[in-house]
Protein backbone atom coordinates (compact mmCIF):
# COMPACT_ATOMS: atom_id res chain seq x y z
CA UNK A 1 0.00 0.00 0.00
CA UNK A 2 1.05 3.58 -0.55
CA UNK A 3 -0.37 4.86 2.75
CA UNK A 4 -0.64 3.85 6.39
CA UNK A 5 -1.71 5.69 9.51
CA UNK A 6 1.17 7.13 11.52
CA UNK A 7 -0.01 9.00 14.62
CA UNK A 8 -3.51 8.86 13.07
CA UNK A 9 -2.37 10.62 9.90
CA UNK A 10 -2.08 9.09 6.43
CA UNK A 11 1.60 8.85 5.61
CA UNK A 12 3.81 7.59 2.81
CA UNK A 13 6.52 5.11 3.83
CA UNK A 14 9.92 6.26 5.02
CA UNK A 15 12.80 3.97 6.08
CA UNK A 16 12.35 2.37 9.50
CA UNK A 17 8.82 3.66 9.99
CA UNK A 18 5.87 1.69 11.36
CA UNK A 19 2.20 2.46 11.12
CA UNK A 20 -1.27 0.94 11.10
CA UNK A 21 -3.50 -0.08 8.24
CA UNK A 22 -6.39 2.32 7.73
CA UNK A 23 -8.60 -0.63 6.76
CA UNK A 24 -7.92 -3.38 9.30
CA UNK A 25 -5.94 -1.52 11.97
CA UNK A 26 -3.10 -4.06 11.91
CA UNK A 27 0.52 -3.02 12.23
CA UNK A 28 2.39 -2.20 9.01
CA UNK A 29 6.06 -1.73 8.28
CA UNK A 30 7.62 0.56 5.67
CA UNK A 31 9.43 -1.28 2.85
CA UNK A 32 11.97 1.15 1.41
CA UNK A 33 14.59 -0.95 -0.34
CA UNK A 34 16.91 0.23 -3.06
CA UNK A 35 15.38 -1.94 -5.77
CA UNK A 36 11.71 -2.03 -4.79
CA UNK A 37 8.97 0.57 -5.00
CA UNK A 38 8.52 2.05 -1.54
CA UNK A 39 5.36 0.76 0.10
CA UNK A 40 3.71 -0.33 3.33
CA UNK A 41 3.40 -4.04 4.10
CA UNK A 42 1.40 -5.96 6.67
CA UNK A 43 3.14 -8.16 9.19
CA UNK A 44 3.17 -11.91 8.39
CA UNK A 45 -0.17 -13.55 9.15
CA UNK A 46 -2.26 -10.38 8.88
CA UNK A 47 -5.60 -10.59 7.08
CA UNK A 48 -6.73 -7.41 5.34
CA UNK A 49 -9.06 -6.48 2.47
CA UNK A 50 -9.50 -9.61 0.30
CA UNK A 51 -9.91 -7.39 -2.76
CA UNK A 52 -6.54 -5.73 -2.26
CA UNK A 53 -3.66 -6.99 -4.40
CA UNK A 54 0.05 -6.32 -4.62
CA UNK A 55 0.76 -2.99 -6.23
CA UNK A 56 2.98 -2.57 -9.30
CA UNK A 57 4.64 0.51 -10.73
CA UNK A 58 1.83 0.60 -13.28
CA UNK A 59 -0.73 0.89 -10.45
CA UNK A 60 1.27 3.59 -8.70
CA UNK A 61 1.76 5.67 -11.85
CA UNK A 62 -1.96 5.65 -12.55
CA UNK A 63 -2.95 6.44 -8.96
CA UNK A 64 -0.56 9.38 -8.84
CA UNK A 65 -2.48 11.06 -11.66
CA UNK A 66 -5.13 11.76 -9.01
CA UNK A 67 -4.87 13.96 -5.89
CA UNK A 68 -3.31 12.25 -2.89
CA UNK A 69 -6.45 12.43 -0.74
CA UNK A 70 -8.38 10.42 -3.32
CA UNK A 71 -6.03 7.43 -3.33
CA UNK A 72 -6.62 4.30 -1.23
CA UNK A 73 -9.90 5.49 0.24
CA UNK A 74 -11.91 3.10 2.42
CA UNK A 75 -15.41 2.86 0.94
CA UNK A 76 -17.99 1.92 3.58
CA UNK A 77 -21.54 0.67 2.99
CA UNK A 78 -23.61 1.96 5.91
CA UNK A 79 -26.44 -0.48 5.22
CA UNK A 80 -24.42 -3.69 5.21
CA UNK A 81 -21.27 -2.67 7.09
CA UNK A 82 -19.12 -3.97 4.23
CA UNK A 83 -16.00 -1.97 3.41
CA UNK A 84 -13.17 -2.13 0.89
CA UNK A 85 -10.20 0.00 -0.15
CA UNK A 86 -10.81 1.79 -3.46
CA UNK A 87 -7.73 2.52 -5.55
CA UNK A 88 -9.17 5.97 -6.19
CA UNK A 89 -12.41 7.54 -4.98
CA UNK A 90 -13.29 11.05 -6.09
CA UNK A 91 -15.37 13.54 -4.06
CA UNK A 92 -18.18 13.01 -6.58
CA UNK A 93 -18.29 9.32 -5.60
CA UNK A 94 -16.67 7.82 -8.70
CA UNK A 95 -14.41 4.86 -7.88
CA UNK A 96 -11.55 3.96 -10.21
CA UNK A 97 -10.02 0.50 -9.96
CA UNK A 98 -6.70 -0.30 -11.67
CA UNK A 99 -6.54 -3.98 -12.49
CA UNK A 100 -3.42 -5.83 -13.60
CA UNK A 101 -3.67 -9.31 -12.13
CA UNK A 102 -6.22 -12.02 -12.89
CA UNK A 103 -9.64 -11.47 -11.36
CA UNK A 104 -12.64 -13.80 -11.41
CA UNK A 105 -15.94 -12.78 -13.00
CA UNK A 106 -17.56 -13.25 -9.60
CA UNK A 107 -15.24 -10.70 -7.99
CA UNK A 108 -15.76 -8.28 -10.87
CA UNK A 109 -19.52 -8.48 -10.33
CA UNK A 110 -19.07 -8.07 -6.57
CA UNK A 111 -16.97 -4.93 -6.96
CA UNK A 112 -19.39 -3.41 -9.45
CA UNK A 113 -22.30 -4.12 -7.14
CA UNK A 114 -20.48 -2.70 -4.13
CA UNK A 115 -19.05 0.48 -5.64
CA UNK A 116 -21.89 1.14 -8.11
CA UNK A 117 -20.26 4.16 -9.78
CA UNK A 118 -17.13 2.34 -10.92
CA UNK A 119 -14.61 2.77 -13.75
CA UNK A 120 -12.14 0.03 -14.66
CA UNK A 121 -8.65 0.72 -16.01
CA UNK A 122 -7.01 -2.51 -17.22
CA UNK A 123 -3.35 -3.14 -17.93
CA UNK A 124 -3.32 -4.47 -21.49
CA UNK A 125 0.44 -4.16 -21.82
CA UNK A 126 1.53 -7.20 -19.84
CA UNK A 127 4.00 -8.81 -22.21
CA UNK A 128 3.88 -8.42 -25.97
CA UNK A 129 0.87 -10.53 -26.94
CA UNK A 130 -2.13 -8.26 -26.30
CA UNK A 131 -0.55 -5.01 -27.60
CA UNK A 132 0.69 -6.84 -30.71
CA UNK A 133 -2.71 -8.35 -31.50
CA UNK A 134 -4.35 -4.98 -30.87
CA UNK A 135 -1.99 -3.25 -33.28
CA UNK A 136 -2.33 -5.95 -35.94
CA UNK A 137 -6.12 -5.97 -35.81
CA UNK A 138 -6.65 -2.21 -35.70
CA UNK A 139 -8.49 -1.05 -38.83
CA UNK A 140 -6.92 1.64 -40.94
CA UNK A 141 -10.14 3.64 -41.18
CA UNK A 142 -12.31 4.51 -38.16
CA UNK A 143 -15.86 3.28 -37.88
CA UNK A 144 -16.98 6.65 -36.57
CA UNK A 145 -15.45 10.09 -36.43
CA UNK A 146 -17.67 11.65 -33.75
CA UNK A 147 -16.84 10.11 -31.38
CA UNK A 148 -13.72 8.53 -32.85
CA UNK A 149 -14.21 4.74 -32.88
CA UNK A 150 -12.03 2.04 -34.41
CA UNK A 151 -12.79 -1.58 -35.15
CA UNK A 152 -10.30 -4.25 -34.12
CA UNK A 153 -10.27 -7.78 -35.50
CA UNK A 154 -8.62 -9.79 -32.73
CA UNK A 155 -6.37 -12.51 -34.11
CA UNK A 156 -6.14 -14.75 -31.06
CA UNK A 157 -8.41 -16.39 -28.46
CA UNK A 158 -9.06 -12.87 -27.11
CA UNK A 159 -9.22 -13.82 -23.44
CA UNK A 160 -8.60 -10.19 -22.49
CA UNK A 161 -11.69 -9.03 -24.37
CA UNK A 162 -13.84 -11.99 -23.34
CA UNK A 163 -13.08 -11.18 -19.70
CA UNK A 164 -13.84 -7.47 -19.80
CA UNK A 165 -16.52 -7.04 -22.46
CA UNK A 166 -19.18 -8.56 -20.22
CA UNK A 167 -18.85 -6.10 -17.35
CA UNK A 168 -21.46 -3.44 -16.72
CA UNK A 169 -19.19 -0.49 -15.83
CA UNK A 170 -16.94 1.45 -18.25
CA UNK A 171 -13.70 -0.33 -19.17
CA UNK A 172 -10.54 1.38 -20.38
CA UNK A 173 -7.59 -0.73 -21.51
CA UNK A 174 -4.09 0.69 -21.28
CA UNK A 175 -2.06 -0.74 -24.19
CA UNK A 176 1.09 1.10 -23.16
CA UNK A 177 2.76 2.79 -26.11
CA UNK A 178 -0.38 2.11 -28.18
CA UNK A 179 -2.45 4.33 -25.91
CA UNK A 180 -5.52 4.15 -23.68
CA UNK A 181 -8.72 2.87 -25.28
CA UNK A 182 -12.32 2.63 -24.11
CA UNK A 183 -13.70 -0.85 -24.84
CA UNK A 184 -17.16 -0.23 -26.27
CA UNK A 185 -18.24 -3.73 -27.24
CA UNK A 186 -16.94 -7.09 -28.35
CA UNK A 187 -18.51 -9.74 -30.58
CA UNK A 188 -16.97 -13.00 -29.26
CA UNK A 189 -18.03 -15.23 -32.17
CA UNK A 190 -16.56 -12.95 -34.82
CA UNK A 191 -13.79 -11.70 -32.51
CA UNK A 192 -14.47 -8.11 -33.50
CA UNK A 193 -14.15 -5.34 -30.95
CA UNK A 194 -14.84 -1.62 -31.06
CA UNK A 195 -12.63 0.85 -29.20
CA UNK A 196 -12.49 4.60 -28.75
CA UNK A 197 -9.10 6.22 -28.03
CA UNK A 198 -8.94 8.60 -25.06
CA UNK A 199 -6.25 10.65 -23.40
CA UNK A 200 -5.42 9.67 -19.80
CA UNK A 201 -5.85 13.32 -18.76
CA UNK A 202 -9.37 13.29 -20.21
CA UNK A 203 -10.25 10.20 -18.20
CA UNK A 204 -8.91 11.78 -15.01
CA UNK A 205 -10.91 14.96 -15.65
CA UNK A 206 -14.07 13.00 -16.43
CA UNK A 207 -13.83 10.95 -13.23
CA UNK A 208 -12.98 14.07 -11.23
CA UNK A 209 -16.06 15.89 -12.46
CA UNK A 210 -18.29 12.86 -11.97
CA UNK A 211 -19.50 12.97 -15.56
CA UNK A 212 -20.54 9.99 -17.62
CA UNK A 213 -19.10 9.76 -21.10
CA UNK A 214 -21.71 8.77 -23.69
CA UNK A 215 -20.64 6.71 -26.70
CA UNK A 216 -23.72 6.38 -28.90
CA UNK A 217 -21.64 5.82 -31.98
CA UNK A 218 -23.76 3.53 -34.17
CA UNK A 219 -27.49 2.95 -34.47
CA UNK A 220 -28.52 -0.55 -33.48
CA UNK A 221 -29.55 -1.46 -37.02
CA UNK A 222 -26.07 -0.63 -38.38
CA UNK A 223 -23.90 -2.48 -35.88
CA UNK A 224 -24.47 -5.92 -37.37
CA UNK A 225 -23.30 -4.73 -40.81
CA UNK A 226 -20.11 -3.32 -39.29
CA UNK A 227 -19.37 -6.59 -37.51
CA UNK A 228 -19.87 -8.45 -40.80
CA UNK A 229 -17.56 -6.03 -42.57
CA UNK A 230 -14.72 -6.71 -40.12
CA UNK A 231 -15.33 -10.46 -40.20
CA UNK A 232 -14.64 -10.44 -43.94
CA UNK A 233 -11.52 -8.30 -43.67
CA UNK A 234 -8.44 -10.09 -44.91
CA UNK A 235 -5.32 -9.93 -42.79
CA UNK A 236 -2.57 -7.85 -44.43
CA UNK A 237 0.36 -7.32 -42.04
CA UNK A 238 1.71 -4.48 -44.14
CA UNK A 239 -1.40 -2.47 -43.29
CA UNK A 240 -0.60 -2.59 -39.60
CA UNK A 241 3.08 -1.74 -39.49
CA UNK A 242 4.04 -5.07 -37.95
CA UNK A 243 7.71 -5.38 -36.98
CA UNK A 244 9.26 -8.72 -37.90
Amino acid sequence: MQYALVDDRRSSPTPGQRGRCQYCGEEMVAKCGQYVMWHWAHMPGSICDPWWDSESEWHREWKERFPEDWREVVHFDELTGEKHIADVKTPSGVVVEFQRSHITSEEVASREGFYQDLVWVIDGDRGSVSPSYFRMGLAREPVSLDPLVHGVHWWSRSRLLHRWAAVTCPVYIDFGSHGLWRLLEFEPVERVAFFSPVEPEWLVDTCTEGERSVFSWLPEDERESWVERFRLTEYHPEYHDVQN
